[in-house]
């Protein structure tokens, strides 16, 4: 929990132009990370479940890059979007692998500020 607690401090520091820059980044490392989930070579799932939870994420970072955009008030408050992002007990090596993923991306981001 101590990572979502970390991301959640630093998260609330971006400005909301670098929170939509976090999430797009975020948004496209799903992408790569829903890969682990595709049968090689077939055109079916070796992990449905686990696709499942990353399409959810995924359609809470869009829907609140929209929210971003629109500087919408009604958008899912940092610490809950953090949360949502990283918090998946479920699932012990994916929410594994969206930390690590989040913390890489804030390295970056924290290297290019």
């Amino acid at each position: 929990m101590n990572e979502v607690r970390q991301a959640t401090e630093t998260f609330c520091k971006y400005s909301p132009q670098e929170k939509i820059d976090f999430l797009v980044q975020f948004a496209h490392a799903l992408t790569i990370l829903a890969r682990d989930s595709y049968a090689v070579g077939e055109d079916g799932l070796t992990n449905p479940s686990r696709l499942r939870i990353m399409n959810e994420i995924q359609h809470r970072v869009t829907g609140c890059l929209m929210a971003l955009r629109k500087h919408d008030p009604k958008r899912y408050p940092d610490d809950v979007l953090v949360r949502i992002l990283l918090d998946h007990p479920e699932d012990l090596d994916l929410q594994r692998q969206l930390q690590e993923t989040c913390r890489r991306l804030m390295g970056q981001m924290a290297t290019t500020s």
